[in-house]
């Protein structure tokens, strides 16, 4: 195995639907490494939909090319009814028991606080991933670890759960830390489970939301688990989108729930992204006595960002009509088919054609940047320095 590969994360983050833009530019990356090439990243970390990318991708970790290939077939055939409860009856339901838990002020039943009801996603991963592979693949050093993230509803503190080698130890900081775990389906539940969109998952006796709220340096746990590179292939344009022709309007609800998604989802990692890349640049200048530290080395992290380079909200809009009409109607009404509220649309359209156009679009923009691609796996330069996206450079 390259020595490169050894040292070398993934990061993999959330963003519902639009995680398929991750699969297509992991099928390209599988094509530059070649057919029979080991896995090029030993540490594998993912959140929310990220992370069932991720632990695809890990529970194969001795046949990359095979857990690209079962990950693009499942992205290929994915449909909302896999995903989550969209017909009248079970909509109607959740509304009105949660109506009445407001008005009445009485507790409601559980799972009820969200938009939609995720169950069928409960089965399709117990379906699909086999998590007892991971140990044999963590003892055979084909995989180092697999961190999947989410965020206690109880203290508000970003917990990464790991499973990995032996002597990779918890760490402790400000509102975050690192659990050891045996990784199981309900941690991609919480790690799934954006708020008010799909219920609270549980994991021991705490309940968990989305693993990107909260999350303030979505790179940095790559790092305690060893890995000294990272790669993060994220789900949307860090710049934000184009504002639209004509005089403004009065913000949807869509408007204002697909921006905190986007926040969610996209804030946090450009922001670590720029501290990084400002932290790199702070290494590179001092000499070397300098980078050693109370018996520490400070080093410089190697990085490569991949992101969309096309407005995916706009793609979404082409593709509505495919949801079922009662999703369709709520989404409609929330301003989410139109305008910049289609961000709200993205993360829920689980269309086959929508990830099919994502699975394109990812896999052409990681082969347009394929020499980038391939000299940062093969760790020949030190300095690696093409880390932000352009809108953040």
């Amino acid at each position: 195995m390259p020595e490169a590969f050894a040292q070398t994360a993934i990061i993999l983050s959330g963003g519902g639907a639009r995680a398929a833009y991750q699969v297509g530019a992991l099928r390209a990356i599988s094509h530059i490494v070649g057919r029979g090439a080991p896995l090029p990243f030993r540490v594998i970390c993912g959140t929310s939909a990220g992370a069932i990318n991720a632990t695809l991708l890990a529970v194969n970790a001795d046949d990359f090319r095979l857990g690209v290939a079962r990950l693009t077939r499942w992205w290929r055939r994915v449909t909302v009814e896999d995903i989550y409860r969209g017909d009248l009856a079970t909509l109607a339901r959740h509304s009105a028991r949660f109506m009445a838990s407001v008005l009445t002020g009485r507790s409601g039943p559980p799972r009820v606080a969200s938009m939609f009801d995720n169950a069928p996603l409960t089965d399709l991963l117990k379906r699909e991933l086999d998590f007892a592979r991971l140990d044999p693949l963590i003892e055979s050093a084909h995989l180092h670890a697999l961190s999947i993230n989410a965020t206690s509803y109880t203290s508000g503190h970003a917990v990464t759960f790991y499973q990995g080698a032996p002597q990779i130890s918890p760490w402790q900081r400000l509102r975050r830390r690192g659990q050891r775990a045996r990784l199981a389906a309900e941690h991609l539940m919480a790690s799934t489970a954006i708020p008010l969109v799909f219920p609270a998952g549980m994991i021991d006796d705490d309940y968990y939301m989305d693993g990107s709220v909260r999350q303030i340096a979505p790179l940095s746990q790559a790092l305690h688990l060893g890995a000294t590179r990272v790669l993060v292939l994220a789900v949307g344009q860090f710049a934000g989108q184009r504002p639209p022709a004509g005089p403004p309007q009065y913000p949807s609800f869509a408007q204002v729930a697909g921006h905190a998604l986007s926040s969610v989802f996209l804030d946090n990692m450009g922001a670590d992204i720029e501290r990084l890349t400002q932290y790199n640049r702070m290494i590179d200048r001092l000499p070397a006595a300098a980078r050693e530290m109370n018996g520490q080395s400070v080093k410089h992290v190697d990085a490569l960002v991949l992101a969309p380079s096309q407005d995916v909200a706009t793609l979404a809009l082409r593709h509505v009509d495919s949801l079922p009409a009662t999703v369709r109607a709520v989404l409609r009404g929330f301003g989410s088919t139109q305008g910049t509220g289609a961000n709200l649309t993205s993360y829920l359209l689980f269309d086959r054609g929508f990830c099919r156009d994502l699975l394109a679009m990812g896999y052409a923009d990681a082969m347009a940047r394929r020499d980038e691609i391939e000299a940062f796996l093969e760790g020949e330069a030190t300095r690696y320095l093409p880390l932000p996206p352009r809108e953040l450079a």
